[in-house]
């Protein structure tokens, strides 16, 4: 009897196993979907938005947070939207500190300037000039070629005599001419020692400095790379996590849209210090003003969901100030006019993207169809990734105009 029965047992045991074995296969294939958990059964913290209704972590140690960086459910979205663009920002960082700065373009006044200083120094003073840009102009002759040869020799003229002003200023507009020529991806290193000889003779600034655009990369890595950061660590059971976490994220917001008004304020204003440096200042006292009230605990509840984006709404809005006012000051220059235009198209994505995060759309609409995609708020992670690639562009344009124009100089 009892033999019989163990027999019984181990062949039900058997067919038991054998049962669950391809269950536990179909586990792993769901990335582990039945672990997480739905709305009504979250500790209150994590109940932000009842329109996603399942498919949340709670309460995860370390490791298991860190393991659900590469797993699905209801924040993989919004993870990796921010995550993926502060690499392409990391990307633009790079390729702005190793691109070659817009060629600086001679002009009527300009030419008139140069004419006028040699003159006035006669040959003393030009050969004082010479030897205070000795490593342009020794990278000048190092260069081969007829193009070089040109400037090259109404260096020499110059040299030479008193009177080869005439000489000096028709070669460099030859040289400019084949260096334009030959576009900006052929002879870099002759193009770059040619504007930085011309820009000294000529008191131009060249090429404008690249620290503006600098910070607003790095508020943009900044706030992406600490939203992704939020959103993976919101469901861990650290005891910050639950009482300061999300304060790291709007705090975040808040850096980027500041750093997003240096580079237009640097370089709109780069002539005006008095304006450049009011619009500097205030902006910054308003962003420390957002970053104060956002680390403040109510602001982080349910309740203040709208609160928050009208503030950093209204935040963004003061940027149409300076905007507006370097547009007005500069309304005949084609690069102005483009960044204006792209700051406009920047800020209507993220003022559409603040209302799409503010009314909960398109989950309010089908509760429960948009857990794992296309949310609100993966669709203003998306905005936000949008519109600063845009500003990057306009800023971009900005930068041009400043190097092809010798900064404050009226080439």
């Amino acid at each position: 009897m009892a033999e019989g029965h163990e027999a019984a047992e181990a062949h039900t045991n058997g067919i038991s196993s054998a049962v669950h074995t391809p269950v536990r296969k179909r586990r792993s294939k769901s990335h582990q979907l039945k672990d997480l958990l739905h709305f009504n059964a979250l500790p209150d913290r994590l109940r932000d938005n009842e329109y996603i209704t399942k498919y949340y972590r709670a309460d995860y140690n370390a490791k298991q947070t860190v393991r659900s960086l590469f797993g699905l459910h209801n924040e993989t979205g919004n993870i990796w939207s921010h995550l993926i663009g502060f690499m392409l920002f990391v990307a633009l960082t790079v390729l702005t500190i190793y691109a070659q700065p817009a060629p600086l373009k001679l002009g009527a006044q300009k030419l008139a300037l140069l004419e006028e200083r040699v003159l006035a120094a006669g040959k003393a003073g030009w050969q004082e000039l010479l030897r205070a840009e000795q490593s342009v102009e020794a990278g000048l002759w190092e260069k081969g070629g007829s193009v070089m040869q040109a400037g090259c020799r109404g260096l020499s003229r110059l040299k030479a005599k008193e009177g080869g002003c005439d000489t000096l200023l028709e070669d460099l507009q030859a040289l400019e001419a084949r260096v334009l020529a030959y576009g900006s991806e052929g002879l870099r290193g002759l193009e770059g020692r040619y504007a930085q000889l011309v820009a000294a003779l000529s008191d131009a600034q060249w090429p404008t400095p690249r620290w503006p655009i600098h910070v607003f990369t790095a508020g943009a890595m900044t706030c992406l790379l600490t939203s992704s950061f939020c959103h993976l660590f919101g469901c861990c059971d650290w005891h910050w996590t639950k009482t300061r976490l999300w304060s790291l994220d709007y705090a975040g917001i808040t850096v980027l849209i500041v750093s997003s008004f240096i580079p237009p304020i640097f370089y709109g204003f780069l002539c005006h210090p008095v304006l450049r440096n009011f619009y500097l200042y205030s902006t910054l006292s308003l962003g420390f003003a957002t970053v104060c009230v956002s680390l403040l605990p109510f602001f982080q509840t349910r309740r203040f969901r709208a609160f928050r984006a009208s503030l950093f709404a209204a935040l963004g809005l003061w940027g149409i100030a300076p905007g507006l006012h370097a547009l007005l000051l500069y309304i005949d220059v084609p690069h102005v006019q483009r960044a204006f235009q792209s700051d406009l198209i920047m800020g209507a994505i993220y003022l559409l993207g603040a209302a799409i995060f503010a009314l909960r759309v398109p989950e309010r609409w089908n509760p429960g169809a948009f857990d794992l995609i296309c949310s609100s708020h993966q669709l203003f992670h998306l905005c936000v990734v949008i519109a600063a690639l845009v500003h990057y562009r306009g800023v971009h344009t900005l930068l041009e105009w400043r190097d092809a124009t010798g900064g404050c100089s009226n080439l």
